[in-house]
């Protein structure tokens, strides 16, 4: 996936944080790690800007975004 940002010069990549996302999951067997720890490598190494999303708790209105300088941010939209 990096390789891709970086070939298609991509300004912002959104990765949703879904706990059990298929597409995240075949991606994270290749790397050899979890769906957390890959999110967060691409957080913290794109060149570009990289938002984790992820709904807000059942109950709860909004969502959560992380950056590389902003973690657990709660968004109410």
């Amino acid at each position: 996936m990096m390789s891709q940002v970086k070939k298609l010069e991509a300004s912002v990549l959104v990765l949703g944080q879904k706990k059990h996302s298929s597409i995240l999951s075949c991606l994270c067997e290749n790397s050899g790690s979890g769906t957390k720890e890959f999110i967060e490598h691409c957080i913290n190494n794109a060149e570009c800007l990289t938002i984790g999303v992820r709904k807000k708790n059942q109950g709860m209105n909004g969502y959560l975004i992380n950056t590389r300088w902003q973690k657990n941010f709660w968004l109410l939209a």
